[in-house]
């Protein structure tokens, strides 16, 4: 789905975009190419939204990517804030010259795998555990030497 777009302004030296959805309105965001980039995994450009005072405040950074079924290059990245509840990840299509759509995407849940598999291996991102499961094969408690009746402290 696409929510938003940059191109190149001459003006600012900058890629100059914007991103909407119905709950986020970034309406004059910057995109500047970072150019001390210590390696290569580090972001390709860095995003920048400017506060009512005039402060360019980052709020993410993109990385480029290649996609696995035509080796065609993308951008992918984060629009973060800790006024978020949690990160907007978008991937950005296009280049310099033309422009990049924004495009999002909701991330699909992985599908159990069986008793005790998926389970216990959410992540806690998403409200889950990061830890395994504390049952066996057979369903029998196997979390270590404390038992299901004993008080926890807190």
């Amino acid at each position: 789905m696409k929510i938003g777009s940059f191109k190149f302004d001459e003006r600012v030296g900058d890629l100059v975009g914007k991103i909407a959805t119905r709950e986020m309105r970034f309406p004059y965001l910057i995109m500047r190419k970072v150019t001390d980039r210590q390696s290569d995994s580090a972001p390709v450009y860095e995003m920048y939204e400017t506060s009512q005072a005039g402060d360019e405040i980052q709020i993410g950074v993109v990385w480029e990517r290649r996609m696995r079924s035509n080796d065609e290059m993308f951008l992918s990245g984060m629009i973060d804030d800790p006024s978020f509840a949690v990160p907007l990840p978008i991937a950005l299509f296009g280049d310099e010259h033309d422009g990049f759509d924004v495009q999002w995407r909701r991330e699909r849940e992985r599908e159990p795998q069986g008793f005790g598999g998926g389970f216990g291996q959410r992540s806690s991102r998403r409200g889950g555990f990061s830890g395994g499961s504390t049952a066996g094969p057979g369903g029998e408690y196997t979390g270590g030497s404390r038992g299901l009746d004993d008080e926890v402290p807190f």
